[in-house]
């Protein structure tokens, strides 16, 4: 199993950013998960998950990646931050029509950069958690 640890993923600059492991899996069918601590409230926070686990019949093992990158909004009345939609790939990538353009590139990044890293091919290759 590999072991689950921080993992330092470039942005779009090529500026390497520290994704924090918050919880590592527990075993098959739960969740390893990250998250780059940067921004006004943990709701914007760029997020990762990965799960392993083994399929219904016993016969080969699935791995699950998500990577979920909001955007902040600061409300310019109250001057409070809420986070607005959220670019996220489940290896499928899904962009919402309201996610800024230039938010884009670091999010693409991260998600490409995270299935390059070690930890993630590990999963991917042996089908078992980041414990």
């Amino acid at each position: 199993m590999p072991a689950a640890a921080n993992m330092t993923l470039n942005n779009a600059a090529a500026v390497a950013k520290t994704f924090t492991l918050l919880q590592p899996s527990s075993g098959l069918g739960s969740n390893a998960e990250w998250a780059l601590m940067e921004g006004a409230i943990p709701s914007v926070f760029p997020r990762i998950t990965s799960q392993a686990r083994v399929n219904s019949q016993g016969k080969s093992r699935l791995s699950s990646h998500k990577v979920r990158v909001p955007y902040a909004i600061v409300d310019s009345t109250t001057s409070t931050t809420k986070a607005g939609s959220a670019l996220e790939a489940n290896i499928t990538v899904t962009v919402p029509d309201d996610f800024p353009s230039a938010n884009r590139p670091d999010a693409i990044a991260y998600i490409t950069n995270y299935v390059a890293h070690a930890i993630t091919k590990a999963v991917m290759q042996d089908g078992l958690p980041a414990t």
